[in-house]
């Protein structure tokens, strides 16, 4: 005869099938009947101060795997504090399982407390939404649940599971559902539109390759290494997809997008055919459309699926619409059969002297030589020497996340996760993004660059980074402001309010949580404190006063089309 099982026990049990070994969460009562059977099933629990840090450390951690991140929060106010988190991994395609309690259904409309419509509430920015209504479906929703964050268009899955049916036991010898994170997409383009492409490229004088983040979920690293070496394109890479060709690369041109208004601009106004692989297009990248782009460019696209990659008007001329290391594969295969003839040598030249003559003008223009105030330029440049070069690297902020994803190289898969990723664009998230990244590789330096109004938002998961010994590395690029948004009101409006944060000693607050701190205020000493922060292997927080003034090129770009819709 077989003894029973609760709904809380068979959700950790599930968990454990499901090779899940860490989740994020916040304690409370309608979560503590899975909560106290986590350790039984060998699953980290790492408890937040906050249920939106929780969510976000679940979307670093996931970011990090390329597997769905899981959260759990208590139901009510638990679930509303998650909500940023939730449509944060929507719009950005991270893989996500939430699981909220909720009031014993019986109890509806009777002024119990945190009666609400949840599942309503959330259920647009899901990919799957629903509610558990019998404990012994639990397995089957939560393999469900990950399999559809983890497979085709990437996001977040909720599941609803009253406190009743957490508390229900039944029959322990439930069939084994086990299928999630087995799965995998294979899907082809037909052999006709490769050969279509192929010829489309064939016909290029001045190529090039933009890559996004579904080159980086689909594992096609390898892929688009042999692609680019085949036709020998130079290939600009897009938040995920960054590293997953290296920067050192004698063809990849580093940064593509359009926010940090870099050198890729000359590109893109001279290019004669863009290819987009696995690029969601959106406002990251201009919509592909002009000012930054020319009218009568030719654009052919590599993706999942075919809403990914039309917007508005901008159609492509031809769309693959495949798994990404598929789809790449063929177009390799059929490369190595028919090889192209094309020679780029004059306009990879072009664009590496445009480059050179990009960051040589940058220097001389920024002063970011000067030792008081410390210029973002140089202090980055100081802190790309000192990381590990394989170091995870979170930028935060806005005029700080410019400066970021301008100035660090990356050279490996996974290297860079941008906080304010996707079209929500939520600030703040880069302490839990840390967390999360660092949870998942413990052996690897995590590294956040950060505005200081960035860092306010959830500088007390500082204390969650502590209690679980996970040494992140914090710089804030402290402007004593709302840096972006007073620059902004300057030319807009020329006056500010409600912009000014002043001088804020983040690195003692940090000091105080029991994590390493210091302020700097000259370059001079810069490179000391980095040290001492890193061989101090606890979280650590080197608090940078920058330059005020020193408005990024993004920034200025940013705020230039501001002032066209004024």
């Amino acid at each position: 005869m077989h003894k029973g099982i609760s709904g809380g026990e068979l959700v950790a049990r599930q968990f454990k099938r499901e090779n899940v070994d860490t989740i994020f969460t916040l304690i409370g009562n309608q979560v503590s009947p899975m909560l106290v059977y986590m350790a039984k099933y060998a699953i980290k629990v790492i408890h937040t101060r906050h249920e939106k840090g929780a969510v976000h450390m679940a979307d670093g951690w996931a970011q990090a795997t390329r597997r769905a991140g899981v959260a759990m929060v208590s139901g009510g106010p638990g679930f509303t504090n998650a909500i940023t988190g939730i449509v944060k991994a929507y719009y950005a395609k991270t893989p996500l399982l939430l699981i909220t309690g909720a009031i014993v259904p019986q109890t509806k409309d009777t002024g119990v407390l945190s009666d609400m419509e949840q599942i309503a509430m959330i259920k647009p920015y899901t990919k799957w939404a629903c509610t558990v209504n019998d404990a012994a479906r639990i397995p089957e929703y939560i393999a469900r649940g990950l399999q559809m964050a983890n497979t085709g268009r990437k996001g977040p899955v909720v599941l609803e599971i009253p406190i009743s049916i957490l508390k229900q036991t039944v029959a322990e010898n439930l069939p084994v559902i086990n299928y999630a994170l087995s799965l995998t997409d294979v899907s082809l383009a037909p052999a006709e539109k490769v050969d279509e492409f192929i010829q489309a490229v064939s016909q290029a004088k001045k190529p090039l390759i933009i890559a996004g983040d579904e080159v980086y979920y689909d594992y096609a690293e390898k892929e688009l290494i042999e692609f680019v070496n085949l036709t020998q394109i130079p290939v600009y890479t897009v938040n995920k997809a960054r590293g997953c060709i290296p920067d050192l690369h004698p063809l990849c041109m580093g940064s593509g997008r359009i926010l940090e208004a870099g050198p890729q601009f000359y590109a893109y106004q001279n290019t004669d055919l863009v290819i987009t692989i696995g690029l969601e297009n959106d406002y990251q990248m201009g919509s592909l459309k002009p000012p930054y782009f020319r009218e009568d460019q030719k654009f052919i696209s590599i993706n999942k699926e075919a809403y990914e990659i039309v917007n508005g008007n901008f159609r492509p001329e031809l769309s693959l619409i495949g798994s990404v290391n598929k789809v790449l594969g063929q177009l390799c295969t059929r490369l190595k059969e028919i090889p192209l003839k094309n020679n780029y040598v004059g306009w990879i030249t072009d664009l590496r002297v445009n480059q050179n003559n990009y960051w040589e003008k940058l220097h001389t223009e920024s002063g970011c030589n000067s030792t008081s105030p410390i210029h973002p330029l140089k202090c980055i440049e100081i802190i790309k020497k000192l990381i590990k070069e394989d170091a995870i690297i979170v930028l935060d902020g806005s005029n700080a996340m410019f400066w970021g994803a301008l100035c660090f190289e990356c050279n490996y898969p996974g290297q860079l996760i941008i906080g304010p990723d996707g079209v929500l664009g939520p600030m703040g998230t880069g302490v839990s993004l840390a967390i999360g990244a660092k949870a998942a590789n413990p052996d690897r330096e995590v590294v956040l660059y950060t505005g200081d109004g960035s860092f306010g938002f959830n500088a007390i998961e500082m204390d969650s980074a502590v209690r679980f010994n996970l040494p992140i590395l914090v710089f804030i690029h402290n402007d004593e402001a709302w840096g972006f948004c007073k620059t902004t009101q300057e030319i807009l409006y020329e006056k500010t309010e409600a912009a000014d944060l002043g001088m804020v000693r983040y690195d003692k607050m940090v000091e105080g949580l029991g994590g390493f701190g210091e302020i700097v205020i000259e370059i001079n000493s810069l490179e000391e404190s980095i040290i001492k922060a890193q061989k101090s292997n606890l979280p650590a927080c080197v608090n940078i006063i920058v330059d005020k003034k020193a408005d990024s090129p993004g920034a200025k770009s940013f705020n230039d089309t501001l002032k066209l819709q004024k």
